[in-house]
């Protein structure tokens, strides 16, 4: 059985739109209500924060690696679920400090949850399969969307609306997602890691 830790920050993913198109948080996640039968897998689901991804900031982001930190030795993989505006930027924080041997991965929606075509569970279900998958460790912090695995040092996002918008540009995704496999191709070079505790110079906005 793999322990995978769900960590949600709110973004696209857990987001609906009205109307007139406008994207807007609710109070209470919808992805705490997402049901996954999985089989060897036990989810432990955190609504960690629930702020529209441009609001994401260094602390924030900090907070996330020490949750990481101090879970590593309970769970066998990470999944934090990202608004799209920030989540590279996110991913790379990440990567650069000292994260535990264990997969971690970043995935969001470009699709509301309530539009036509919404792409956030997929996502979601492909990166618990990411994070569950013994050849996702020690290979940094990695990005899963539309069935391709990025690294976090590398991806980037390209279009604001397509949903196929995260790419590598370098030399293309560490891997792919099947329908009952996954496939790594490649493993990004490694880097430079910092144990971070605390970030000044700026006012935090938690």
């Amino acid at each position: 059985m793999k322990k995978i830790l769900v960590l949600h920050t709110g973004g696209t993913i857990s987001m609906q739109a009205d109307d007139s198109g406008h994207v807007n948080p609710s109070e209470d996640n919808p992805m705490n209500h997402v049901g996954l039968d999985l089989s060897n897998i036990e989810l432990t689901v955190i609504d960690f924060l629930n702020i529209p991804s441009p609001h994401m900031t260094p602390y924030h982001m900090l907070a996330l690696y020490h949750k990481i930190r101090e879970s590593a030795d309970q769970f066998d993989g990470v999944v934090i679920t990202h608004g799209t505006d920030t989540l590279e930027e996110t991913a790379y924080f990440l990567d650069t400090m000292a994260i535990p041997g264990i997969p971690i991965v970043l995935t969001g929606a470009m699709r509301s949850a309530n539009e036509l075509g919404s792409d956030g569970i997929y996502n979601y279900l492909s990166a618990i399969r990411v994070a569950s998958h013994d050849k996702a460790a020690d290979k940094g912090v990695l990005v899963v969307m539309n069935d391709e695995i990025h690294a976090a040092k590398y991806v980037t996002k390209t279009h604001t609306t397509n949903v196929a918008t995260f790419n590598t540009p370098t030399h293309g995704p560490l891997g792919i997602i099947m329908k009952h496999e996954i496939l790594f191709f490649k493993t990004a070079e490694p880097r430079v890691r910092f144990n971070l505790d605390t970030i000044t110079g700026t006012v935090p906005i938690i």
